[in-house]
């Protein structure tokens, strides 16, 4: 599904899927940081109120929580979305004219009939 770490694929490498239709944009990182970085936030401040660490130790802890914790659900998070997409047939209102002129296909048809 990905040619490198967020970026999709143009076709499926088993099935030949086209990912044209796949908009994920800002999706992945909205999400990460909601369901992610806000509890560990929480978690951070907690720390440092129960605990009153230096700096320093925030440095060698929550920071790299904080990333790991953002960046490495992106990926699924990008997959669960384009997935979610092709399963809801998902696409902008009134753009399949435009989709279908663009991309070559029937005029009646969207990037879904495959």
């Amino acid at each position: 599904m990905f040619r490198s770490w967020l970026k999709v694929a143009d076709r499926c490498g088993v099935c030949g899927l086209d990912y044209r239709f796949a908009a994920p944009d800002d999706g992945p990182a909205f999400f990460s940081l909601c369901i992610v970085a806000f509890p560990l936030a929480f978690l951070v401040v907690w720390i440092q109120v129960a605990f009153d660490p230096p700096w320093w130790v925030h440095l060698f802890t929550s920071l790299p929580v904080m990333v790991l914790g953002t960046l490495l659900p992106l990926r699924p998070i990008k997959g669960w979305l384009v997935a979610s997409q092709f399963v809801n047939r998902a696409q902008e209102h009134g753009t399949r004219g435009l989709w279908s002129e663009l991309h070559g296909t029937r005029a009646g048809s969207n990037d879904f009939d495959q």
